[in-house]
């Protein structure tokens, strides 16, 4: 019975969690659920083959058998599984629009840091786009067109002599937008600067933690 049980313990604590735990990190949102759903189907897949391939096989058949499935899914997942601790999943996503763009390169966030990603990307070269300046500079264009956006939207239902809704933004993002209008993002002082100069762990609509 304990055998049963710590078996069980490692098995959920190792395959189950690569299947099931992380798939939900990793895929980009439009499609998130159903590759977590295909990713759950294969490890039920697996289990559902063992249990019928060993109707066939006697027992140290299987253990000549068993263990490369094993060791097969080890080398995949240490391969090409990237490292998403303490990685925002806003970040992602925001690398996945990129990607979905067809400008991959033109991404210079912390979701391609050599430490977040795996094996496979960093042979690839991946990571040679990280840069954290250029990231800060597109985050604030970024910001500053929702911003734009936002605004033009307030002026409509102003307008429209509709009620105008509060909208989210800081006095000192508002002030920093109007004051920069038509300029680059880096030719003056930002106000959205982190203790470390990058805009790591910002909240994209107040620029304030």
């Amino acid at each position: 019975m304990a055998m049963y049980f710590l078996s069980s313990f490692f098995n959920q604590f190792g395959p189950n969690s690569v299947t099931f735990l992380v798939a939900a990190e990793v895929f980009p949102t439009p499609i998130r659920a159903t590759a977590h759903g295909f990713s759950a189907a294969c490890g039920k897949m697996g289990a559902l083959l063992a249990a019928v391939l060993y109707n066939y096989i006697d027992v140290p058949t299987r253990f000549l058998v068993v263990p490369w499935f094993g060791l097969a899914g080890a080398l995949v997942t240490y391969v090409f599984l990237p490292d998403t601790t303490g990685l925002d999943l806003k970040e992602q996503e925001r690398r996945w629009a990129y990607i979905r763009d067809g400008r991959e390169n033109e991404y210079h966030g912390v979701a391609i840091h050599p430490k977040h990603l795996s094996l496979w990307e960093r042979m690839r070269g991946v990571g040679k786009n990280y840069n954290a300046e250029e990231d800060y500079k597109q985050r604030v264009e970024e910001m500053r067109a929702d911003w734009e956006a936002a605004m033009a939207h307030r002026a409509a239902e102003k307008e429209n002599a509709r009620e105008v809704d509060e909208d989210d933004w800081s006095s000192e993002v508002s002030t920093f937008f109007e004051r920069t209008r038509g300029k680059k993002s880096s030719g003056s002082t930002s106000p959205l600067k982190t203790p470390s100069g990058t805009m790591d762990g910002i909240d994209e609509k107040k620029g304030l933690e």
